[in-house]
């Protein structure tokens, strides 16, 4: 066995969000807490894929509209 895979058996797996250890049943979490953040994180928008496509015109005001929206809800 070499150092590298020494050094990759000794690691382990600690959760997506807070670094302590994963727990079986909430892989790759450590908790239902930390798994509904992360759930709560996509569904909010604040993670985002990277694409190369150029949203259509329609998309574009559709936003346009729900932004103006929001805004003046607030």
């Amino acid at each position: 066995m070499g150092l590298v895979e020494i050094m990759t058996f000794n690691k382990k797996a600690v959760c997506a969000l807070c670094d302590k250890p994963q727990a079986k049943s909430y892989k790759p979490f450590c908790s239902a807490r930390c798994k509904l953040i992360d759930l709560g994180n996509w569904m909010s928008g604040d993670y985002k894929l990277p694409s190369e496509e150029v949203p259509s015109e329609a998309e574009v005001l559709d936003l346009s509209d729900y932004l103006s929206q929001k805004k003046q809800q607030v």
